[in-house]
């Protein structure tokens, strides 16, 4: 049972990323922008290149990876979602498929379809209570603990996480009180796409990096944005916890006899 814990944990911690940068973005614009967990994708092959060329070490690999794809989740901003500032939801939700759909191709013809795995040494699993984890979950789950923590500490004592929330709560009425929620909305997009970056790097660490991880794990990253209350930052933390161990204690039970007497 207590493996099951240690899985759910781990998977929550890497999901949560990403669940909370899909809420920021819809808190701030008011879309679900399906292009997100791309960014979870792109910021797995920048780590692996960083790490790959120019033998960067994996730790400066991912944050200059995250940093990369917050500048990138800008540049998407600035070239496709200011222009329909005005747009409805569905229009901006189509933009952000097609957006997906693109940054995909583009990982997939740049490297290719075959599954690429991260230089790590082979470790010894730590006995914990009947289960077993290894130094890179531990990594793993102290890694997303620290974001959240920044993440906290952002939103309620800085200026930024102030205009931030006020932009979320009422853009118009955040804009007349001199915030400029351009700025804020650019904000937004970096801090969420290097999240959703970090995410995948986590996520690649773990299993392995290849072209669809970020679409395969689009459901259950949405899933926890919406059962945490879409646009809450902190529900999407406790809904990717929900959906980790969900999955997870699913996965431990046998269904067969309950199977066999249908």
């Amino acid at each position: 049972m207590f493996q099951v814990i240690i899985d759910s944990s781990v998977y929550g911690a890497e999901i949560s990323l990403l669940a909370i940068g899909v809420t920021m973005v819809y808190g701030a614009l008011g879309f679900p922008n399906f292009a997100h967990v791309e960014f979870a994708t792109l910021g797995a092959y920048l780590a692996l290149l960083l790490t790959s060329t120019i033998n960067l070490g994996l730790i400066p690999a991912a944050l200059a990876a995250l940093v990369f794809a917050g500048l990138a989740g800008i540049l998407a901003d600035r070239l496709i979602f200011k222009r329909l500032r005005k747009a409805t939801a569905i229009m901006l939700m189509i933009a952000s498929f097609g957006l997906g759909i693109a940054i995909r191709e583009l990982i997939r013809a740049t490297w290719g379809t075959s599954p690429h795995f991260y230089p790590l040494e082979l470790q010894r699993p730590l006995a914990v209570l009947g289960g077993s984890i290894t130094p890179v979950q531990i990594g793993i789950v102290a890694a997303a603990l620290a974001c959240m923590l920044g993440f906290h500490l952002l939103l309620n004592r800085t200026k930024l996480g102030i205009a931030m929330r006020a932009t979320a709560d009422n853009p118009r009425l955040a804009e007349a009180s001199g915030i400029n929620t351009e700025k804020v909305i650019s904000m937004v997009w970096f801090i969420g796409c290097g999240f959703a970056a970090l995410g995948g790097v986590l996520i690649g660490l773990e299993t392995q990096i290849q072209p669809n991880m970020g679409f395969a794990i689009i459901i259950p990253v949405f899933c926890a944005a919406i059962m945490g209350g879409i646009g809450n930052p902190y529900g999407a933390v406790l809904g990717a916890a929900i959906v980790a161990f969900t999955q997870n204690i699913g996965l431990s039970i046998n269904w067969a006899p309950l199977a066999s007497t249908l």
